[in-house]
């Protein structure tokens, strides 16, 4: 079965889903680079090293589990709520000879697989916004790591508390691409706090990332109607909302949190 929402993506920005991070205004890094340049960013927070036994929270076919496996030489296990997404990804493990080193789990992400204590670390990049109760995963990551081992996530959040007239403007946009209600940054410690993790380190990226969506509605715009011919009207919905003026709310933000158990 076609997954709609990655041809879409990997159509209009690149093959790796996450956000991309620009070093200036000045820098015109093509989607590519930019996007594994955020990839690094969060590997170079979370340390991980040869030895190590990483959980990733992944959602589709593991290029983050990948790139982290590459740098870090650590052994990783991605978790998945998507049993098609997790087929796929060991495919792919296989394909590429590192299926000794990186496996995916088909996994309720509210209710880990896993023993207490199993990793060394763990990380989710840009994941914790598509699963709901947020408290409840960051709890599943703090059980499942290691006393003092560390945790890093990414997340879309408020920079700046917005009116409940534009989160009811966002909330198609939002549910089209299966986004919870947005923390916001200031009370991103807190959250984190409520799930039994110390915070190390919260860094607002949002300067650094802001290419990442009018790239994405630049490709969405020059690549509509063939993408709308290939795959009808669940590509149509997914590149109208993308391509509504609200996406780019300027009180909308990215950060990056590190944290301890």
């Amino acid at each position: 079965m076609t997954d709609v929402y990655h041809e879409v993506m990997r159509t209009i920005w690149d093959h790796n889903l996450h956000f991309g991070l620009w070093t200036s205004e000045e820098d015109e890094s093509p989607n590519r680079v930019a996007a594994e340049r955020m990839t690094a960013l969060h590997i170079d927070k979370l340390g991980a090293r040869h030895g190590w036994r990483v959980l990733d929270l992944g959602r589709r076919v593991g290029t983050s589990a990948f790139r982290l496996a590459e740098a870090s030489h650590a052994d990783i296990v991605s978790v998945s709520p998507c049993a098609d997404h997790v087929r796929r990804a060991n495919s792919r493990a296989e394909a590429l000879f590192v299926d000794d080193q990186v496996r995916f789990v088909h996994g309720d992400p509210h209710a880990m697989p896993f023993s207490c204590d199993a990793f060394d670390a763990a990380w989710a990049v840009e994941t914790l916004p598509h699963l709901g109760d947020r408290v409840g995963v960051l709890r599943e990551l703090a059980r499942v790591v290691k006393p003092s081992g560390v945790v890093v996530v990414s997340d879309f959040v408020q920079r700046r508390p917005v009116s409940q007239v534009v989160l009811d403007e966002l909330r198609p946009v939002l549910a089209t691409y299966d986004i919870d209600e947005l923390p916001t940054f200031a009370g991103y410690p807190k959250l984190l706090a409520s799930a039994g993790l110390q915070v190390v380190e919260l860094t607002d990226l949002t300067a650094q990332a802001r290419k990442s969506l009018p790239r994405m509605q630049a490709g969405a715009r020059r690549h509509y109607d063939a993408l709308v011919a290939a795959h009808g009207e669940e590509a149509r919905k997914y590149l109208d909302q993308i391509l509504s003026p609200i996406a780019t709310q300027p009180s909308l933000g990215y950060v990056l949190a590190v944290a301890r158990v």
